[in-house]
C-alpha cells in the first residue's frame, strides 16, 4: 500500500530507530485496530544521509546507525507487507550547532540557544544533504522543522528599556510599524469550547518582546522549507516544534508565533508546545492544572486549523504510560484529536524485554554487554569532560554507584535514570575496525531466536495498543472525516 500525507488526521508517531525489529509489531497492532499512522525518525539525531552513518568523525550524527535510505525504505516496504497505509515523517528538521548540545539538551541538561552565521549555513546545508537522500529513497510525506535555537530566551528578563533599545536596533522600521499596526490597539478572540471565549490583548511590550524572542525562528522555518520543496514535489505536511524550549509555551508567545507563520502562508497540520513534557520521564505536574492549560491551548491551536502534537511521548519506562492518568486527562480534553510521538520506547521495551531473560542466555549476554559499554562510554566522557558530558550525567552516574553499592541487586537495572537516557548509545559505539557490533549482534540475535521474537513482539503491541485505545487514536481511519468544500 503506498505511503502518503495523511492530512490533518489525529494519530500515533512512532520513531523505528532499528526498522526491521520494531516495524512489524507496530503496523501488526495498528491494523489489529484500523488505525493509521505516521513511521519517523529524528534528522540530524537518530538518523542521517548514508555516507554520515558509514563515517567515524561523529557517531552521534545519525546515532542509531539507520541511515534515511534505510528507514524510509523500509517503512515502505513494511507498510505493503502489512498492507497498511502510513505516513513517513523527517522529524525534528533543525537548526542546531550539534547533536551533542541537543541530545544533552533533552538529556535533562542545561538549554543552550544561538547559532553563528556559519552554524546556520552549515545546517541549511545538511538539510539539503538529508532531502537528497530522502527523495533518492522514496520521499517524506511530513516534515516537523525545528528553529528553537534561534530562539531569543534572553529577552525574557531584559527590561523595556533595553528592549525598546534592541527592538529599534534589530528590526527596520517598516519592519515595527506593520507589527504595531497588526497588533497594538487590537482584541483577539478564540473561541475554546463551548462555554468559553478567550479575549486577548497584546501591549506594546508584549509585542516588542515577543517579536525579538521569535522573529528569527520564524524566518528560517520559510528556509528551511525553500529547501525541502527542491526535493519534495508532491503534497506533505508540516509540524513545528517548540516543545524543546526550557519553559512551558505560555499562550501570548503561541498565539504570536501562529499569527507569523499564517501572515507568511505558513498552516502547519500541527504544532508542538512544551507542555511539561520531559524525554523518557513521567509527567508529574498535577494532572487538574494540565487538563486547564491543555484546554487552552487545544483551543487556540484549533482555532488557527491546527491540532497540538505531543512530542516526548515515551514515559519513565515502557509500562508507565507517562504517568497515572495522563493520556486518560489528554482524550478527555481533546477528544482524541492529536498527534502524539514516541521513539526510544521501542528500544527500551527492546532492552528491558533482554534483561528479563535468565544469565547465561543469548539476550540477557548481550544486552549485559550493551549495559557495560553505555556506561563505560558515558564514564569516559565524565572523565575527559567532553562530548556529552553536563553536570546532570554526572550526577546520574554517581547516583547509579551509589545505588549498586547500597543494593547490589540494582546493577544493570535497564530503568537506572543514566542508562535510560543514554542507552541509545549502544547503537552508535564502534569497534576498530568501524562497526557499530553491538547494533549488528543485537540485530543477528533477533533474526535466530525466535522466544525473544516472540516476546518482544507481544510485549510491542501491548505498548502500541495501549496508546492508540487509552489516547482516542484506535481506528482514526474510520472515524474522522476530512471535508473539502
Amino acid at each position: 500500500m503506498p505511503h502518503k500525507y495523511l492530512g490533518l488526521i489525529p494519530q500515533l508517531a512512532t520513531g523505528i530507530r532499528l526498522p526491521d525489529i520494531v516495524l512489524p509489531p507496530i503496523l501488526e497492532a495498528f491494523k489489529m485496530y484500523d488505525s493509521i499512522g505516521t513511521l519517523m525518525l529524528s534528522y540530524h539525531r537518530e538518523t542521517a544521509p548514508t555516507d554520515v552513518i558509514r563515517e567515524e568523525t561523529n557517531v552521534l550524527k545519525g546515532h542509531t546507525g539507520t541511515s534515511i535510505s534505510e528507514y524510509i525504505s523500509k517503512a515502505i516496504r513494511y507498510s505493503d507487507i502489512y498492507d497498511i497505509l502510513v505516513q513517513v515523517e523527517a522529524d525534528h528538521v533543525s537548526l542546531m550547532a550539534s547533536p551533542e548540545r541537543a541530545i544533552k539538551r533533552i538529556a535533562g541538561g542545561s538549554f543552550e540557544y544561538g547559532l553563528s552565521d556559519s552554524e546556520i549555513i552549515e545546517s541549511l546545508n545538511y538539510i539539503e544533504r538529508e532531502f537528497k537522500e530522502a527523495s533518492e529513497s522514496g520521499g517524506v510525506d511530513f516534515v516537523t522543522i525545528d528553529t528553537c535555537e534561534l530562539i531569543d530566551l534572553s529577552v525574557n528578563k531584559m527590561d523595556i528599556y533595553d528592549l525598546e533599545a534592541m527592538y529599534e536596533e534589530r528590526l527596520d522600521s517598516d519592519l515595527r510599524r506593520g507589527l504595531e499596526k497588526r497588533y497594538l490597539d487590537r482584541v483577539f478572540k478564540f473561541v475554546i469550547d463551548n462555554d468559553t471565549v478567550l479575549y486577548l490583548k497584546f501591549s506594546r511590550e508584549d509585542l516588542i518582546r515577543l517579536a525579538l524572542k521569535y522573529l528569527k525562528s520564524i524566518e528560517y522555518i520559510d528556509r528551511i522549507l525553500s529547501i525541502i520543496r527542491k526535493y519534495i514535489i508532491r503534497p506533505f505536511g508540516i509540524e513545528i516544534a517548540l516543545d524543546e524550549l526550557p519553559e512551558h509555551t505560555k499562550i501570548k508567545d503561541l498565539v504570536f508565533y501562529l499569527l507569523e507563520l499564517k501572515r507568511r502562508g505558513l498552516d502547519p497540520d500541527f504544532i508542538a508546545p512544551n507542555i511539561g513534557f520531559m524525554k523518557r520521564e513521567d509527567f508529574k505536574g498535577d494532572l487538574k492544572d494540565f487538563a486547564q492549560k491543555l484546554r487552552l491551548i487545544h483551543g487556540i491551536v484549533k482555532n488557527f486549523g491546527s491540532l497540538i502534537s505531543f512530542h516526548s511521548g515515551s514515559g519513565a519506562h515502557p509500562y508507565s504510560d507517562k504517568g497515572l492518568g495522563v493520556w486518560s486527562t489528554i482524550r478527555k480534553v481533546t477528544g482524541g484529536a492529536i498527534k502524539y510521538k514516541v521513539s526510544g520506547v521501542y528500544i527500551q521495551l527492546l532492552l528491558e524485554v533482554m534483561s528479563r531473560f535468565p544469565k547465561g542466555s543469548g539476550p540477557r549476554r548481550l544486552y549485559e554487554e550493551i549495559y557495560q559499554v553505555v556506561l563505560d562510554t558515558l564514564e569516559k566522557y565524565v572523565l575527559d569532560r567532553k562530548g556529552l558530558y553536563s553536570p546532570h550525567l554526572e550526577t546520574m552516574i554517581k547516583h547509579y554507584r551509589e545505588t549498586i553499592e547500597r543494593d547490589p541487586a540494582k546493577k544493570m537495572d535497564p530503568r537506572a535514570d543514566f542508562f535510560r537516557h543514554y542507552f541509545f548509545l549502544f547503537q552508535a559505539v564502534r569497534d576498530n575496525k568501524g562497526v557499530r557490533y553491538l547494533r549488528e549482534e543485537l540485530l543477528d540475535l533477533y533474526s535466530r531466536d525466535q522466544l525473544f521474537r516472540e516476546i518482544y513482539r507481544r510485549e510491542s503491541i501491548k505498548l502500541t495498543t495501549r496508546m492508540l485505545l487509552k489516547l482516542g487514536l484506535a481506528g482514526n481511519a474510520m472515524w474522522f472525516n476530512v471535508l473539502h468544500k
